[in-house]
């Protein structure tokens, strides 16, 4: 199976573009969802656990993540990969300038494992194109094709 796609025209934003400038992109597009219970059925059907007790351990690794993040600390997942707590801020002139007021965007940050990262470079592909306009109606298919990681 392959990862689809479909083309969206967006400005061009590269240095030397002209100001109406466009180009297409490639937007990958899901073919489904895998919910948490069909998720620790799968894995169930592969081990000696039950879809209750892979639940059980997706629940405590939440939970680490809960404990150990606030506190400035990575947590690896085996070869899953790695989350850590990262923030950004508006900048200050100087450092006497610089209060917390500053930080604005505070979110979870997950980094693949090399598995992953080799998963993601082998991906086949292949346009879909079903019913589906080469162009989006309007707002050309920015943020809504992005997954936000809170």
């Amino acid at each position: 199976m392959a990862v689809k796609y479909r083309l969206v025209q967006r400005k061009d934003m590269s240095k030397d573009a002209a100001p109406d400038a466009k180009l297409f992109f490639a937007v990958s597009s899901s073919t489904g969802m895998c919910d948490t219970t069909q998720l620790c059925e799968i894995i169930a059907d592969r081990s000696a656990a039950t879809p209750g007790d892979v639940k059980l351990v997706l629940d405590g690794i939440l939970y680490v993540l809960k404990q150990k993040l606030p506190d400035g600390q990575t947590v690896q997942v085996g070869d899953l990969g790695y989350f850590q707590a990262i923030l950004g801020s508006k900048g200050a002139d100087t450092e006497k300038d610089f209060s917390a007021t500053l930080i604005k965007r505070r979110r979870i940050l997950f980094r693949p494992g090399k598995l992953l990262v080799q998963l993601a470079q082998n991906l086949k592909t292949e346009r879909y194109s079903a019913g589906t306009p080469a162009t989006p109606p309007t707002g050309g298919g920015g943020e809504d094709d992005r997954p936000v990681i809170e």
